[in-house]
């Protein structure tokens, strides 16, 4: 038995080892290498975009997009005092940048990112930043922006109504983007499940203070209390409406007349208007309603709105009629046409200007109005300019509308009265509605007035009166007014006819019980002309023709223990004149008279 053993090589052994663990830990470095190249593709666990959990940087921005699409889409409602309006947030020109979440995520899944999770870093939130760029914002600023709304004041005859001062809002772009952007950045790092919709943004603006406040209207409210409070008169010098014959001096032309302005119509003339530079309380100033015053007012004004007062005559007349003549009508040797023919009549208007008239101003008076009641005085004026030209068209006397003429014998002492009468009666003016009544116009006939006694018929009885003779007057001045077409009002036909006169057109006076009276029924005023001759008088009206006059004088019939019985009758047409807001009408006046037969 041998004692020999086989050999073992230990240097041989362990390279076989070492060179197996070698092997081993290349692979283990190239596998770890592997798997750290892998780890570093992805980010770190627990990595979120908006609270979402992302596992590479492509998802993290494919999440990231995904939150823009949504953000530019959800709706956002801006509010103010003043109005809200609701738009697209994209509309803002809201945008979510991807990129800063790209880079963040590039650096996230580095060994610092990974080193950083799972040595305490907690979870990686990759940034999400959103901005508000240059949208169109330009509706979105007038639906939440308002002028300011000044305080105003509506003045009627039944109050006052106040509106209320409100301020205005100014909303600019950059305050939306400004008020918008940090609400945007909030809703992108929460999940989309949370967002409100629509997200509303509360904007304050900049307020803007009305130019007419509180202060200015309540100011303006007492100061109209207080006006209101107070009557104010307003006086003026007017033509009377229906000017009555006033015993001994005609028709009066002129009259003091006031108007009483308080209460609805007194407000009803005022109104406001603002003055921006004036102090906040005095901003609202009373001022007149030019535009619209009261009736009243109006009406007033009107009436002041007068010509001159003036004496006007007639100079250069052409003669009058003749006695004799031809053409005898119905009504006797006194009824001739030519009598009563104005076509050949000519002379001079010549007038002289007493008082001026006035060119009333309803405007200025208005504001005189409001001025004296601001002012704290309780009477004005009616306001306008004076007239003081001599023109008697300025009265619409132009022209003859009608004339008489009635004969008598030279030398009586009747005639010293007709002529007195005459002078009496000569350059008489009647406006417009006026009433002249001669027998009281001239007054009672005395000796002390130039009267004398004359024959005259007293109840039926011939006598001798002072003043006697003056119903041959009376007549003349009747037949001037049937021609003309204005209105009897009264008349009395003698007890007896005397061919001096036409029959049944005629009159007789006496003072104070026979009246002869006319309306001036024209829109003109009529001047009342006389002329006397030797043994004529004539009367005439100046003015401007209205009426076309027509007239009838019947047959006489006798009648028992009478004269004769004769009726007169006359239609006045009067055209429409619409520039005076007049209408056409048509007068038809019908007398019977029987005379008595002569003692």
């Amino acid at each position: 038995m041998s004692d020999d053993f086989p050999t073992v090589s230990y240097a041989s052994s362990n390279a076989r080892i070492w060179w197996v663990v070698g092997v081993v830990a290349v692979l283990v470095l190239v596998a770890g290498g592997i798997a750290l190249r892998i780890a570093f593709t992805r980010l770190p666990p627990g990595t979120t975009v908006a609270g979402e959990v992302v596992a590479t940087p492509a998802e993290a921005v494919e999440v990231a997009e995904d939150i823009g699409a949504r953000l530019t889409g959800l709706s956002v409602e801006l509010r103010t005092a003043a109005g809200d309006t609701t738009i697209p947030a994209g509309q803002l020109g809201a945008e979510l940048e991807t990129d800063p979440v790209r880079t963040a995520a590039e650096e996230a899944r580095g060994f610092d990112g990974w080193l950083d999770r799972y040595t305490g870093g907690g979870t990686v939130e990759l940034p999400v930043e959103v901005t508000v760029t240059e949208g169109d914002l330009s509706d979105a600023v007038a639906a939440v922006s308002a002028e300011p709304v000044d305080g105003a004041i509506d003045v009627t005859a039944t109050g006052v109504d106040v509106t209320d001062p409100v301020p205005g809002v100014e909303v600019t772009e950059v305050q939306i983007r400004e008020a918008v952007t940090p609400e945007l950045e909030r809703l992108a790092t929460t999940p989309a499940a949370d967002w409100p919709s629509p997200l509303v943004v509360e904007l304050d603006g900049t307020e803007i203070e009305p130019v007419v406040t509180q202060a200015s209207v309540d100011a303006a409210v007492a100061e109209i209390e207080r006006i209101t409070s107070t009557p104010i008169e307003v006086t003026a010098s007017v033509v009377p409406e229906d000017s009555q014959t006033v015993d001994g001096q005609m028709v009066p032309l002129r009259e003091p007349a006031t108007l009483t302005l308080q209460g609805a119509d007194l407000r009803g003339l005022l109104a406001t208007e603002v003055d921006p530079d004036a102090i906040q309380r005095e901003r609202l100033q009373i001022v007149a309603d030019v535009e619209d015053p009261p009736s009243a007012l109006a009406d007033f004004v009107e009436a002041a709105d007068v010509p001159p007062e003036m004496d006007v005559s007639v100079e250069n007349r052409s003669p009058t009629p003749e006695r004799g003549g031809s053409g005898e009508g119905p009504g006797g040797p006194a009824d001739q046409p030519r009598l009563a023919d104005v076509s050949g009549i000519t002379g001079d208007l010549v007038a002289t200007v007493n008082t001026p008239g006035l060119d009333a101003d309803l405007a200025a008076t208005a504001e005189a109005v409001v001025r004296a009641a601001v002012e704290g005085e309780t009477s004005v004026a009616v306001q306008g300019t004076p007239i003081n030209s001599p023109d008697p068209a300025l009265l619409d006397v132009v022209e003859p509308v009608s004339t008489y003429t009635t004969f008598y014998t030279p030398g009586e002492g009747r005639v010293t009265n007709i002529h007195r009468i005459a002078e009496i009666v000569d350059g008489t003016l009647v406006p417009p509605g006026g009433n002249l009544d001669v027998n009281h116009g001239v007054g009672e006939r005395t000796a002390e007035r130039g009267f004398v006694p004359a024959g005259a018929i007293l109840e039926g009885e011939f006598v001798s009166d002072v003043g006697g003779g003056v119903s041959q007057f009376g007549t003349t001045f009747f037949n001037a007014m049937w021609f003309a077409g204005v209105d009897i009002i009264t008349h009395t036909p003698h007890s007896y006819w005397f061919d001096r006169y036409p029959a049944g057109r005629e009159a007789t006076i006496d003072y104070p019980g026979v009246d002869l009276e006319f309306n001036n029924n024209t829109p003109y005023w009529i001047l009342v002309d006389t002329a006397v001759t030797a043994d004529s008088v004539t009367v005439t009206f100046w003015s401007t023709r209205y009426f076309a006059v027509e007239q009838t004088i019947g047959p006489r019939e006798p009648v028992q223990g009478g004269d004769f019985r004769i009726t007169i009758e006359r239609v006045a047409t009067a055209p429409p004149i619409p520039e005076l807001e007049l209408e056409g009408f048509v007068d038809d006046d019908r007398f019977t008279h029987t005379y008595g037969t002569p003692p």
